[in-house]
C-alpha cells in the first residue's frame, strides 16, 4: 500500500490529517493538528504496521534567536541583527518520522502547537517504547509537555537550569558552568 493510499483511508477517520505542502526530505508528509496525534499514530501501528518511531523532534518558529541567550564573538550590534523573517509564527512544530518494518515505508507528521509555556501534546510512549528519550530531549530544549510521559525529566541539560535552551528567546543565565 502506497502512502498516498494509506492517507486517504486516514482521511475517513481523521478530516484534519492533510498531506504537508512540503515534504520533509523524500518522505510523505502529513500534518495533522495536535488533539488526533496520538490516535493517528495508534492507527497507523495497528492497521499500517508502522511499528518503528525514527524521530520526535521540535522547531520553534517564532523567529531569529534572541542574541542575549548565546555568547557572541565578536558582539553583533542590535542594527546588523536579522529581521524576523516573514516566514515567522507563534507555534511549536513537532515533527514525527515513523517506519513500516515490514514495508519500508517511512512516514513524516508534522503537528503545531500554540508556542506558550506549558504547550503539552500526547505522549507516545505507550505506543513506541523508543518516545522515551526522545520526547525527554524535546522536554528538556523545548519545554513542550508529553501528557502521560512516565519519566518526563531533564536529559542533556543538569538540573535545576532556568529556561529551555532551543527556544529561540531563551537568555542564558551564568552558573556555575560558565
Amino acid at each position: 500500500m502506497t502512502a498516498e493510499e494509506i492517507l486517504t483511508k486516514m482521511q475517513a477517520s481523521f478530516p484534519g490529517l492533510v498531506k504537508a505542502e512540503v515534504p520533509v526530505k523524500e518522505y510523505p508528509t502529513w500534518t495533522v493538528p495536535a488533539e488526533s496525534v496520538h490516535a493517528v499514530f495508534e492507527r497507523l501501528r495497528s492497521k499500517f504496521a508502522f511499528d518503528y518511531l525514527d524521530v520526535v523532534t521540535a522547531i520553534d518558529w517564532s523567529g531569529p534567536v534572541d542574541p542575549k541567550g548565546y555568547q557572541q564573538t565578536p558582539a553583533v550590534p542590535p542594527a546588523a541583527r536579522p529581521a524576523v523573517p516573514a516566514t515567522a509564527k507563534d507555534i511549536f512544530e513537532l515533527v514525527y518520522i515513523v517506519t513500516s518494518l515490514s514495508t519500508g515505508l517511512r512516514l513524516c507528521v508534522r503537528c503545531e502547537l500554540p508556542r506558550k509555556e506549558g504547550a503539552s501534546i500526547p505522549s507516545l510512549y505507550n505506543l513506541y517504547h523508543a518516545a522515551d528519550w526522545q520526547e525527554r530531549e524535546v522536554y528538556d530544549m523545548f519545554g513542550i509537555h508529553f501528557e502521560g510521559h512516565p519519566n518526563l525529566k531533564r536529559i542533556l541539560t543538569q538540573e535545576g537550569i532556568q529556561g529551555w535552551p532551543l527556544r529561540k528567546d531563551y537568555a542564558h543565565v551564568p552558573d556555575k558552568f560558565d
